[in-house]
């Protein structure tokens, strides 16, 4: 690989092959003027005064001029003495009238390239210009300037190759990156059978080495997640089989002791019949959501934020939990468009969790506020606060602040139901500290209305 490969060593290549297209093309040139030179296709830049010198005497020794005695290299205008016009030329109309100007002014004609020789009766105007010309009059007419025309051409043939080799470069270039994209585009889609392309130059090889690490990260991570979605399940499995266990003994208990009961105990039973229909609800619906990947089915109501924190309060009631304050903040009439049930289950998790970290002599409260769009309940419990693990896994499945995970009968599941309950009403769950360092669960509901 070495340094060959290189971005910098590429373009110091590309450099230098533009340089030299650069140079064959003027020394084209120079071989193009040598030999036009040779072959008398082109006169050398002091070919005209070479000419002039030639005939200077014969002129001078002359009565008239004999246009036939001139060079036909030459551009010239003869002049009678006398009138002071044209007898004879072999210039273009606009060359005639500049020939005029420096005939009769002599300073200017010593200015602007030409050469003035006078016979007895008449004077010899020949213009001249230091660059290369047509021999053939024809063409030096037509084409005044031939090493303009060349220069032009030089010009347009660099530039056309400039543009290629640009192009070139630039779609070596976009033909990198897109190789480049193309995997960074399967990465992001979790793709995990990414053929890596080859690449020319050793820094996207670099980064291709990159991706392809990353790549390999991103299928440890799949396997992992894979791994830990698979150790979930099993987890549910078993808690779901101990947790059916001592209630199909409980079940069938209560149903023995049913057959003794009175009117007095009629109530008892019944609500410990419902506890059980209830604790088979939520196993159910641990299978459901967590096993089978399915959402909650919701069953809206309108509800007024009173009737709800009513029931929330009989709720917490049969649990034998008295040390709750409820707090309503709330305007009067305000209502909620919620699956009640699945609201108050979700509710009474936080309120529990709270109630079981606050010690028996301090209260827990339930804030309820209203904002423009929507409700909050704040539930602040009176114990030590959440630590920062909590704060960051406290809705996670099975996660739990116990070291031992049923010290306190705590299962990690509830603030995993309470969260995707929330977030299928469209509402937030945040956990927080307050400033007394108390735990702070607030929960946020969107203020809709029932639809008609």
């Amino acid at each position: 690989m070495g340094i060959r490969n290189t971005l910098s060593v590429y373009f110091f290549k590309w450099i230098l092959s533009i340089g030299f297209v650069g140079v064959c093309i003027i020394l084209l040139n120079v071989g193009i003027v040598t030999w036009g030179l040779n072959n008398n296709v082109f006169l050398p830049a002091n070919e005209p005064i070479k000419q002039a010198e030639k005939i200077k005497d014969i002129i001078e020794n002359s009565d008239r001029i004999d246009p036939a005695i001139i060079p036909p290299q030459l551009d010239y205008a003869i002049f009678n003495k006398e009138t002071n016009q044209i007898v004879h030329t072999n210039l273009s109309s606009r060359n005639m009238e500049k020939a005029q100007k420096a005939y009769i002014n002599n300073q200017y004609g010593k200015s602007n390239s030409y050469l003035r020789y006078d016979s007895q009766n008449e004077s010899l105007m020949i213009r001249y210009t230091l660059k290369i010309q047509f021999a053939n009059l024809e063409l030096r007419q037509a084409i005044p300037n031939p090493g303009v025309i060349l220069l032009i051409l030089t010009i347009i043939v660099f530039c056309t190759y400039l543009v290629y080799n640009i192009r070139r470069f630039s779609r070596l270039i976009i033909e990198e990156n897109q190789k480049l994209i193309h995997v960074a585009r399967k990465i992001k889609e979790k793709d995990l059978n990414i053929q890596f392309p080859e690449v020319t130059f050793n820094e996207y090889k670099d980064v291709m080495g990159a991706m392809e690490n990353l790549s390999e990260a991103l299928v440890k991570s799949i396997e992992n997640e894979i791994e830990s979605k698979r150790s979930k399940a099993e987890q549910i499995s078993y808690l779901i089989h101990d947790i059916k266990i001592p209630l199909t003994v409980i079940k069938g208990n209560v149903e023995l002791l049913e057959i003794d009961r009175n009117e007095e105990s009629e109530e008892t039973f019944s609500d410990i019949q419902n506890a059980i229909k209830q604790i088979e609800s939520y196993i159910q619906e641990v299978i459901d959501i967590n096993l089978n990947n399915k959402e909650l089915k919701l069953n809206k109501e309108e509800i007024t934020v009173n009737e709800f924190l009513e029931k929330v309060e009989c709720e917490v009631k049969k649990l034998g939990v008295h040390n709750l304050i409820v707090e309503n903040n709330s305007e009067k009439g305000t209502t909620l468009y919620i699956d009640i049930d699945l609201v108050i289950r979700a509710l009474n998790n936080i309120l529990l969790n709270a109630i079981e970290r606050t010690p028996p002599h301090e209260k827990v409260q339930l804030i309820v506020r209203q904002d423009e769009n929507s409700i909050q309940f704040n539930v602040i419990d009176g114990g030590p606060g959440f630590t920062e693990e909590a704060l960051k896994r406290g809705t996670e499945l099975f996660y739990t602040e116990n070291v031992e995970r049923t010290s306190n009968n705590h299962y990690g599941l509830g603030l995993t139901f309470t969260e995707r309950v929330i977030k299928q009403h469209n509402g937030k769950l945040k956990l927080s500290n307050n400033a007394n360092h108390s735990g702070d669960v607030q929960v946020k509901l969107p203020l809709r209305p029932a639809p008609h």
